[in-house]
């Protein structure tokens, strides 16, 4: 590649980068909710546009990255998160599996959008982190709500029973797991649930920590600068009082 291409290439990934990631980060937490309605086997217009919507944006960033990307197969290997979900989302693929006489459809469909809201939920934060990596507390706090939405629709799918079909009863079961509260007014009943809990109180023991920390740091670093300024203050006056003195000899 020369490198007049070469420059070009990085000057459109340049502009589109940043628009991709908005576009990326929105189409994970609107993955949660498309997947739920599909569990309660909503077949509303809506649910299917949306759908086609989410699947498009993830198709569209995944294609036009690897694109202009300098090596394409480097990008592919390093993007696996990216070509799941174009895969795993596809929004005829329930039909093409039915097409296929694949055995127990629905189970692996409910497979499928499992890895579907894991593989969005790491991809959205990826994308969070490289769009406010630069912004701790920003990022973090961001971070923790993603992880608690993603748990609750999780939980939605897995253990529908569980949290009485309500994405907020998930949704205060995520909060409640992810702050390590456990007040155990709703618990999950199954292994695969029971892993999801798990997960969700490693996750927010790390970030809730992080939180915290950055948090301290800010208020500790504002007293360090107001300290600072007070210091070179007190050292201007100093200087302004010799420079006087030496002036009136």
């Amino acid at each position: 590649m020369s490198d007049n291409i070469r420059l070009r290439y990085e000057a459109l990934r340049d502009r589109v980068e940043r628009p991709l990631e908005y576009l990326v980060i929105l189409a994970a937490l609107a993955t949660i909710p498309v997947v739920i309605a599909q569990e309660r086997g909503d077949a509303r217009v809506w649910v299917a546009l949306a759908d086609w919507a989410v699947w498009i944006a993830f198709a569209l960033e995944f294609g036009l990255m690897g694109l202009i990307a300098a090596d394409r197969k480097k990008y592919a290997l390093q993007n696996i998160v990216g070509l799941t979900i174009v895969v795993f989302s596809f929004p005829m693929l329930p039909d093409l599996l039915a097409l296929l006489r694949v055995v127990r459809v629905a189970r692996v469909v409910r497979l499928f959008r499992l890895v579907r809201v894991l593989a969005a939920l790491v991809r959205g934060m990826r994308k969070m982190r490289d769009s406010v990596g630069g912004q701790s507390v920003l990022y973090v706090g961001a971070l923790t709500l993603v992880l608690a939405v993603s748990g609750a629709g999780l939980l939605v799918v897995i253990e529908p029973a569980t949290v009485n079909d309500s994405f907020l009863d998930g949704l205060w079961w995520a909060m409640v797991t992810v702050s390590t509260v456990g007040y155990g007014d709703i618990a999950p009943q199954t292994l695969l649930g029971r892993l999801l809990a798990v997960a969700l109180m490693l996750c927010g023991l790390g970030l809730l920590s992080t939180l915290a920390a950055t948090i301290s740091a800010y208020f500790v670093g504002e007293e360090e600068d107001a300290k600072l300024e007070d210091l070179r203050n007190r050292l201007e006056r100093i200087e302004a009082a010799l420079e006087e003195i030496r002036n009136s000899r």
